[in-house]
């Protein structure tokens, strides 16, 4: 009978110590999600973030002032455009689209004088990667339509790649 009583103390002194430790491990995923909430609250959602990157680092930088420090703000040193042309990839990097600017700019002046508009389409986030759609106007010129792939590093969201098309002038 005594082992009973000790085997069932032994048990409950064991439930209540898995008890305290599902209880600490409760709180401490409560005090996580509550942190997170106000990191939220005080830099806005994810995909507020990232729209904030785009429109610094993209809009202002590339389609802006092409302000090389403002334009690697918000791309990632491994950055690559992907562009298809006479059905093969070509990979440039942010000096190499920086460059390709300059040529257009020079061909078409008056497009890259007209003002820059946009329209955000989509922007999804799963965990660290994101994916962001826009519309890009130059003038009444729909521009490019761009699909931008985002990875959040320490330092936030940079973007890592961007493909797009160009619509059909009709």
């Amino acid at each position: 009978m005594k082992n009973a009583f000790a085997l069932l103390f032994v048990g409950l002194l064991v439930c209540n110590f898995y008890a305290e430790e599902v209880g600490r491990k409760v709180k401490a995923e409560e005090d996580n999600k509550i942190s997170n909430k106000e990191d939220v609250n005080l830099y806005g959602s994810e995909e507020e973030s990232i729209k904030q990157i785009i429109e610094r680092a993209y809009i202002q930088g590339i389609h802006g002032n092409q302000d090389e420090n403002i334009v690697k703000s918000g791309f990632h040193q491994n950055f690559n455009m992907l562009v298809l042309q006479a059905d093969t990839i070509q990979k440039f990097t942010v000096d190499e689209w920086l460059k390709r600017i300059e040529k257009m700019k020079a061909d078409n002046p008056r497009l890259w004088e007209a003002k820059t508009a946009y329209d955000f389409k989509l922007v999804d986030v799963t965990g660290p990667a994101a994916v962001a759609k826009l519309d890009v106007y130059r003038g009444e010129v729909h521009f490019s339509t761009d699909y931008m792939l985002l990875y959040k590093f320490e330092e936030g969201w940079r973007i890592v790649s961007k493909i797009f098309a160009i619509p059909d002038k009709k």
